[in-house]
């Protein structure tokens, strides 16, 4: 096999590879290191696709390049019957960790997968986010289950465990006393060293964020609820006032003045739609509802007041209303290799 490929042109090879479905492609890195090479560090680069998970009822992936939304494979270790309790708790480089029973780290693409270790017990009276991060570098991923509990009246007592992938082990923050709120996400937003989720005490929104470094908590007061994301390494929030949609990005953490108003424009779409996640150059992917189904995805472009619509297929909303959409790139990263230690 490797002397056939040997008399045949490079661009050919990759011509071939390209349209064929992934399962033999996977199969074909088993012949030698070379194809092996070929296929993972060379042609998976240039195949994988950026696309937007979305947190339906069963899971759904959204192409923007292929203009289409699919199922994607449900993992067969879940019992579909007991999927309304599972969580996106986030993704990396094709990988995702998925909070059920277990937390599972889990590869769509090729089905691999592979289980984390359960943390420490947890009360009855606890309510539980997840994050998916790294810390002082990109090897070193890490899980971040935060836990809120109730300890008085307006009181709660805070802490995280942590879950490092390099080191293969659990450890616990110490607890701190704080006023009592609403978590709304289920999932933190990564960016820049810091976990955030939306959260709400009283009638008032805030942000609640985590130094993964230092593993110290602050909050952040918003002015309505929102929706967050990243762009250009910064946090964005997508506020939807009624009459007009803001986009708001966040200044350098600890500022005085943590917020700038990036555009505004009139909110122009028609029907009930729900803001999923924040794109680049100003798109914002939402979800139009009808009679509380999902009936189309919207990318829409706040520069220009314009919307592309996406069909999907009929699902409920499952968790929605804590969940949001995550952008996700194919990969054949194997969920083992981000976890050595474990056995």
């Amino acid at each position: 096999m490797a002397g056939m490929y040997n008399h045949v042109p490079e661009d050919i090879v990759f011509a071939i590879l390209v349209r064929m479905p992934i399962k033999p492609l996977l199969r074909l890195r088993c012949l030698s290191k070379h194809w092996n090479h070929t296929i993972s560090d060379h042609f998976m680069k240039s195949r994988s696709r950026r696309m937007i998970l979305l947190p339906f009822k069963p899971l759904q992936v959204m192409d923007t390049a292929a203009h289409s939304v699919s199922e994607l494979p449900f993992p067969n270790f879940i019992n579909p019957g007991s999927e309304d309790r599972l969580i996106i708790g986030g993704t990396y480089n094709g990988i995702m960790l998925l909070v059920h029973i277990d937390m599972i780290l889990y590869n769509p693409l090729t089905g691999a997968y592979k289980t984390v270790p359960n943390p420490p017990p947890l009360e009855s009276s606890t309510s539980t986010n997840y994050g998916f991060c790294y810390g002082t570098s990109l090897d070193d991923l890490k899980i971040v289950r935060l836990i809120n509990e109730r300890s008085g009246f307006d009181q709660e007592s805070r802490w995280c465990d942590v879950f490092s992938l390099k080191k293969g082990s659990w450890s616990t923050t110490s607890r701190t006393l704080v006023r009592a709120f609403y978590t709304i996400d289920y999932a933190g937003t990564f960016v820049n060293g810091f976990l955030y989720w939306r959260a709400v005490r009283g009638n008032m929104h805030l942000i609640v964020a985590l130094d993964v470094k230092e593993m110290v908590f602050s909050e952040i007061q918003i002015p309505t609820s929102s929706r967050l994301g990243t762009l250009g390494g910064r946090l964005h929030v997508f506020l939807d006032i009624i009459t007009k949609f803001e986009l708001w990005v966040m200044n350098e953490h600890g500022m005085e003045k943590p917020w700038s108003k990036a555009l505004m424009t009139t909110n122009a779409l028609t029907g009930y739609s729900i803001p999923l996640l924040i794109m680049g150059a100003g798109k914002i992917v939402m979800l139009r509802i009808w009679r509380r189904k999902p009936k189309h995805i919207i990318i829409y472009d706040m520069l220009n007041d314009s919307e592309e619509i996406y069909e999907v297929q009929a699902g409920a909303l499952g968790k929605i209303w804590k969940s949001h959409a995550m952008e996700y790139v194919e990969s054949l990263i194997s969920p083992s290799h981000l976890c050595s230690n474990l056995i």
